[in-house]
């Protein structure tokens, strides 16, 4: 069996742990894999641009397409690439890591053509936000249902995603797995294990920038201040957004940091001494940061625009989950957060015991090369 999976970035941890379970599982068998890397990462990666491909940590077979950012790849000459390997390679199953590049219909077309699986991965959520009434909406939705259609099967990335593809007019038998999860081992690092510090720290981690809703958070720690309330703001991460969070911070004087990217391993320990996470998303496919803080024993308030939202993130259970961010100081979505805050920060251990089952890493790499191999 020979598996061949078109991925758009080398530099993607959440997907290259993966890639390197199911090599490693198959690589003393007959079986193959080999994954085609668009490119290295995006411009907003701009820090590990110039990396070392010789340090690369993953050892599983792999191409990399162009060597350059993954705005500035040629989307043609990708696509060319994707047909000539495929012909080359001649796989028995091809794995889609989305359908927004314009390869991705030429390769199903062939694939058809020549009797080979296809899985698609799908990320994408509903969100109301995003959606209107326009005819170039209309012609994609148009054209994602035709895309769908030819798609053999999907690993989706949990009930919204499920519920975003049900939207499209995929049959649920067509839905192979539907879980997420990431690389445990390599992210709990020596110190992980040490007893959590409760203090009144509350974490965001990702871009700063506009789909993340971070002006929401401004708000939030302004009505803080305002009822004299000690808690603080730790945004980790970059974007273009930074300067202006900045100006914000300073001009309503806010107990809030902005402390940049840090080293993924070094993650653990922001997680284990803080209250919660928390993800205002308007659009949000998941959230891995989600299953993270909640390895650590740390509940998460997130919006429902975010994928891991009432699946993961169980709202009163394993965290908070609310419609509205964008909320006043009267409003009840503010006595919620303050209430979450004050009485439902510690874990539950059956919870923490059936997420590791649920979402495990071992168990996602094993359903995964399930059905690349259509075991039966």
């Amino acid at each position: 069996m020979k598996i061949l999976i078109l991925h758009n970035q080398l530099w993607s941890q959440y997907k290259s742990f993966i890639y390197q379970g199911i090599y490693d599982k198959i690589k003393d068998s007959n079986d193959e894999l080999l994954v085609l890397q668009t490119s290295i990462c995006e411009k907003s990666r701009f820090d590990i641009k110039d990396f070392d491909q010789e340090k690369y940590p993953y050892t599983y077979p792999y191409k990399l397409l162009n060597y350059d950012y993954l705005e500035n790849a040629n989307k043609i000459i990708t696509t060319l690439k994707w047909l000539k390997f495929i012909l080359k390679f001649q796989p028995n199953v091809i794995n889609l890591t989305g359908y927004h590049e314009i390869g991705t219909l030429p390769v199903l077309i062939l694939a058809k053509l020549l009797n080979i699986r296809t899985i698609m991965t799908n990320e994408s959520i509903y969100s109301s936000v995003l959606h209107d009434s326009s005819l170039k909406y209309f012609i994609k939705k148009v054209y994602k249902r035709f895309v769908f259609l030819l798609t053999d099967g999907f690993f989706s990335y949990g009930i919204n995603s499920n519920d975003y593809l049900f939207r499209h007019g995929v049959h649920k038998n067509k839905i192979l797995l539907f879980l997420n999860s990431f690389d445990k081992t390599k992210f709990l690092n020596e110190n992980s294990n040490d007893s959590k510090q409760i203090n009144n720290n509350i974490i965001f981690v990702g871009r700063l920038s506009p789909e993340k809703n971070l002006s929401s958070l401004i708000s939030l720690f302004r009505y803080f201040k305002a009822d004299q309330l000690d808690y603080k703001l730790i945004l980790v991460g970059d974007g273009p957004l930074k300067e202006n969070l900045q100006k914000e911070i300073l001009k309503y004087d806010l107990n809030i940091d902005i402390i940049g990217s840090i080293l993924w391993n070094d993650l653990s320990e922001l997680y284990k001494n803080s209250l919660c996470l928390i993800l205002p998303s308007i659009n949000e496919t998941w959230g891995m940061v989600a299953n993270e803080a909640i390895q650590m024993g740390v509940k998460v308030i997130c919006s429902a625009s975010c994928g891991c939202s009432n699946d993961l993130v169980i709202n009163k259970y394993s965290g908070l989950v609310l419609n509205n961010f964008n909320f006043s100081k009267s409003d009840v979505t503010y006595t919620n957060i303050l209430d979450f805050l004050n009485n439902h920060v510690s874990t539950n251990s059956t919870f923490l015991k059936n997420n590791a089952s649920v979402f495990d890493s071992d168990r996602l790499v094993n359903e995964s090369l399930y059905h690349f191999l259509d075991i039966k």
